[in-house]
Parts: structure tokens; sequence; C-alpha cells
């Protein structure tokens, strides 16, 4: 009975989830993360070296949570995003990925779960 009470409690807790507006779900992630000034644009705002306009400041306002709960409430398009961006980052920015992990995951404890997530995306 314990179990079944607790299996029901967590799947209304999932079923109440409200997810990340997906007014921005239409970027095209790809393109933007060969443009190496692109990159550095929003990673500058993302990593407080300058001022953020509209848009990264909408990005940058989730990152803390959606890092820290492994992207609990992306919807799929935003977990293939976050991939991309992470997977682009890493691999053709590592400089910038090493600023981004030191800005929102600087004890190592979200990072790895948090990519874990959006890997199948």
């Amino acid at each position: 009975m314990r179990v079944f009470i607790i299996l029901s409690l967590v799947v209304l807790a999932v079923a109440d989830i409200q997810y990340y507006t997906t007014a921005d779900d239409n970027i095209d992630i790809e393109t933007l993360m060969k443009n190496s000034e692109l990159v550095k644009w929003h990673m500058d705002c993302f990593v407080d070296r300058r001022p953020c306009e509209p848009f990264s400041q909408s990005y940058k306002d989730n990152m803390v949570e959606g890092i820290a709960t492994a992207c609990l409430r992306c919807t799929p398009a935003q977990k293939g995003k976050w991939k991309t961006f992470l997977v682009a980052l890493k691999r053709d920015y590592p400089s910038e990925y090493e600023a981004f992990q030191k800005k929102y995951d600087p004890g190592h404890i979200y990072m790895d779960a948090f990519e874990t997530a959006v890997a199948n995306y």
C-alpha cells in the first residue's frame, strides 16, 4: 500500500510539471553553434561577461534550475537543443564549455546528470 501511495504522488508531481516556454523553440541551434561570433555573444551573457539582451536573458533565467534538475521542465524539443548546444560547446569551444560549467556547476554535481538527461534527444 505504501508503494502505491508513493507512486501515486510521483505521478501527480510529474503530471503537474509546468514546462519552460516554447516561444523560442524554432531557433536553429545547429546553425548558431557553427557561428563563433554568435556563440561568443551568447556565452558572454550566460557567464556574466556582458549584460544580456532579452533573448539571451530568457535562456539564462532558466539555466540554474534546468541544470540542477536535469532539465525536468524542458520539453523534448528543448532537450534536443540542449544536447546540440552542449555537444558543440564541448567539441568546438572547450574553453567556453569550461566557463559554462564553472558558472552553472562549479562543484561538478549536476552537469553529468544534465548531459545524460538530454543525451537521447
